[in-house]
């Protein structure tokens, strides 16, 4: 398409890949990210949450103060049980090094009077249940405020950056998917009786899991890891990589007995910086499903940071839920559904023509009439990308270049707002005229280059769906109950924020990240030789 603003879709055998390859530096070992987490300062912080005022009677002071016990829960998110997590806690040299974390957080007194070596498997199923579950909501809600800052002391989604709407960088966008994690256990009857010999089998049956429709194989994100030994970590970096068109990914949905968890992140480019900022867990009988919890969550984010442009997101998030997030003054990026059909416009009436124009594949079209007595449609260029507010609500335009044989012609049309009653002149609302705009219209049409770009870090979230999966032991959920799993991915959460967070101390000035974007720009400027 000539001078289109968004540019044409690369062809999968034209792209190249930009990211650079993973090193054996690249790996964060088990014992890396102990330390990673033992010097983790906001979780100190979140620990303030677990803290009880003393009451009128005063009791025999707990063996550990709460912030071991969300030490444990985010070294469960490495170990990948608590057997594990307590066993290694045993390990003097393990200990020491939380001890001397402890100190350089809290005071050395607080570390002395640490006993001298980590909790039980059954002290930390005690402090589960009384200290963490019943606080589960603050933690959640304290959780996601210090992530965001620690996104924005990272880098991630800076305001003062400058902010290029029909083209965002990948730092100022967040990513969001759900994920099915599999039950601890493949009953689903609390009991089974042999037919043979009439025995009574019981059962212990998760009252978190059902099916859950999924992705096919690829969805756990496992063709895009790399090799490494168990209890090691890597991070992988597809956002530029990924082409969702290549017939692997095009799996059929599967069925999978579990919990299903939304997660959303922001990352820059370079290994482990991706940071976590919210999840939530989706009950089976959720109003909306998926793309309800998805929304609430991506609101509160938007709503928190103002460098934030948008969201990125797969189909299940629809028209009435981009209209949302636009009205907000933010992108959402997502897909175009396979099932909407190209719908009648508007027709522009100039002096000596006339143009009918037709919504399909996300974007404006002009129908034209073919010699053989056929139409067809063909899609408009986008000249720019207009994001204008007002006192409640912004609006979207795409400012078109009609081609003519008398002269080409501009058009203002809107799109990724459904206009309703009152918002314009009476009888032209879509809500009145019966088109679906926010559905039909995308603002960055799903077929384009910079849309090509954008959504690989759609597809960049499975690679931290696959980390969740691999840290649990024998990939299956380690806990029974939403809550005992919601606090599962919350530790996991922690874990990988920690890594983040120790990485940018590191390497503050993203080297990694630096080399990336020289090769990505010596790629576009460099003919493909496929």
């Amino acid at each position: 398409m000539p001078d289109d603003l968004f540019g044409d879709r690369l062809p999968p055998k034209a792209r190249k890949k930009t990211a650079r390859r993973a090193s054996e530096a690249d790996l964060r070992t088990v014992s890396q990210r102990i330390t990673d987490v033992a010097r983790f300062e906001d979780l100190y912080r979140l620990a303030s949450v677990l803290e009880q005022a003393p009451g009128p009677r005063r009791g025999r002071p707990p063996h550990y103060p709460p912030h071991i016990y969300l030490l444990f829960l985010a070294l469960r998110g490495i170990h990948g049980s608590a057997r594990y997590c307590a066993g290694d806690l045993q390990n003097p040299s393990v200990w020491t090094t939380i001890r001397d974390s402890v100190a350089h957080h809290l005071g050395t007194d607080e570390a002395a009077r640490l006993p001298e070596t980590g909790p039980s498997r059954h002290q930390w199923q005690h402090a589960q249940r009384t200290l963490l579950i019943p606080r589960l909501e603050e933690l959640g809600e304290t959780f996601a405020d210090l992530a965001l800052a620690q996104a924005l002391r990272q880098g991630l989604l800076p305001a003062d950056a400058r902010r290029s709407w029909s083209s965002p960088q990948r730092h100022q966008l967040i990513a969001g998917d759900g994920t099915v994690t599999k039950s601890p256990t493949l009953s689903t009857t609390p009991y089974s009786v042999d037919p043979t010999t009439g025995e009574i089998r019981r059962h212990r049956v998760d009252p978190a899991s059902s099916w859950q429709k999924e992705g096919g194989a690829d969805r756990t994100g496992n063709n895009t890891q790399t090799t490494a030994p168990a209890g090691t970590a890597t991070d992988t970096n597809t956002d530029t990589d990924t082409d969702t068109d290549t017939e692997e990914n095009k799996n059929e949905e599967a069925m999978v007995l579990g919990s299903k968890f939304v997660v959303f992140s922001t990352r820059h480019r370079g290994y482990f910086r991706r940071v976590f900022l919210r999840y939530a867990h989706v009950p089976h009988n959720q109003p909306g499903g998926e793309a309800a919890v998805a929304l609430d969550l991506a609101c509160a984010i938007l709503d928190a940071a103002d460098g934030c442009m948008g969201v990125l997101y797969d189909g299940a998030l629809r028209g009435m839920h981009r209209d949302v997030i636009a009205r907000r003054g933010r992108l959402l990026i997502n897909k175009q559904h396979k099932g909407t059909s190209p719908r009648y416009i508007r027709t522009l009436d100039f002096k000596h023509c006339r143009h009918e124009l037709w919504s399909n594949s996300g974007r404006v079209h002009e129908l034209a009439l073919l010699d053989d007595g056929t139409s067809t449609l063909i899609p408009l260029p986008v000249d720019k990308l207009e994001r204008r507010a007002n006192t409640h609500t912004h609006r979207w335009y795409h400012l078109l270049a009609i081609p003519c044989p008398r002269g080409p012609h501009e058009h203002r049309e809107s799109v990724g707002v459904t206009s309703t009653i009152g918002e314009q002149s009476q009888g032209q609302s879509d809500t009145e005229t019966g088109f679906h705009r926010a559905e039909n219209l995308l603002q960055i049409p799903d077929n384009t280059a910079v849309h090509q770009t954008l959504y690989g870090g759609r597809e960049d979230t499975e690679a931290g769906f696959s980390q969740l999966d691999r840290s649990l032991w024998n990939r299956r959920m380690i806990a029974f109950g939403a809550e005992a799993q919601s606090l599962v991915v919350l530790g996991f959460l922690l874990a990988q924020n920690a890594t983040s967070a120790a990485r940018y101390h590191e390497d503050p000035t993203y080297t990694d990240a630096h080399t990336e974007t020289a090769d990505l720009s010596r790629n576009q400027r460099e003919p493909s030789r496929s």
